[in-house]
């Protein structure tokens, strides 16, 4: 349970930064193994440092998004049951 509010978490967060950013042209670029190295070891202690409040995000957006969860999923089989029901009709009439 607590892996899926990480990833919750960061899912969410991951929107954020893409919804606010503007992508500027690419230059290319080569790193070698050890800038590769350092900078996942930079982004892996930021994305540490923050954790705490992605998880508090994620903690006080739960209730909230497993009961939209809840209801999207009563809807569709609310919306099931009444296609089933439209067609079982005729077939008792007859």
């Amino acid at each position: 349970m607590n892996s899926a509010k990480s990833i919750l978490a960061a899912f969410f967060f991951i929107a954020l930064l893409a919804a606010g950013c503007e992508r500027p042209e690419e230059a290319p670029i080569r790193l070698t193994s050890r800038e590769r190295i350092r900078i996942d070891t930079l982004a892996n202690q930021r994305i540490d440092s923050i954790r705490g409040m992605m998880d508090s995000l994620c903690e006080a957006q739960y209730p909230e998004i497993l009961q939209r969860s809840v209801d999207s999923l009563v809807e569709v089989r609310k919306r099931e049951e009444e296609k089933l029901r439209a067609r079982i009709q005729p077939e008792q009439s007859e």
